[in-house]
């Protein structure tokens, strides 16, 4: 029994890192569409480090999950459904809505982690775009004898064509 008190303790440590997790992505996606640099800067270093945390908690839990699996008896399926039904009743609601709450929230991230990446691709493919288009249009004409150039008459414009 101690040992799923633990499983319990883990699994609302992990939750709780995951509402911080996604209060930092909606921060980030503010930094994002503000263009605030240094904000952002800061953002993705603590979601980094917030990240290496929830690896660290999962890896705890999923163990520790594995251990008391395995010390009653379950070896098919060692995961937090089958933890729970080792649960005694009056707690076993309690670890029920702490997996919803978990399952809810990591959605919730990695809906957030898609939504911020997809801003951010978009935003560079568009600079990407504007480059390419001023560069087009501020760049000297580079081939032989100038072929392509638009030449300015006093009747009309055309295209100076030098073909060998």
């Amino acid at each position: 029994m101690p040992q799923i008190r633990k499983a319990y303790e883990y699994l609302s440590e992990l939750g709780e890192a995951l509402l911080d997790m996604r209060i930092l992505l909606l921060k980030e996606r503010e930094d994002i569409v503000n263009l605030n640099l240094s904000g952002l800067s800061e953002r993705r270093n603590s979601i980094e480090k917030l990240s290496g945390h929830i690896r660290e908690l999962n890896g705890r839990t999923s163990a520790l999950i594995s251990i008391v699996c395995q010390e009653a008896g379950i070896t098919d399926e060692m995961t937090l459904s089958a933890l729970i039904t080792l649960v005694p009743k009056p707690d076993r609601e309690q670890f029920v809505l702490l997996q919803k709450t978990i399952l809810r929230v990591s959605t919730d991230v990695d809906n957030a982690i898609r939504v911020n990446s997809g801003i951010l691709e978009d935003s560079l493919a568009f600079s990407n775009q504007s480059m390419t288009t001023f560069a087009g249009l501020l760049k000297n004409s580079s081939t032989y004898g100038q072929a392509g150039r638009y030449v300015e008459t006093v009747d009309r414009s055309r295209i100076i064509n030098r073909e060998i």
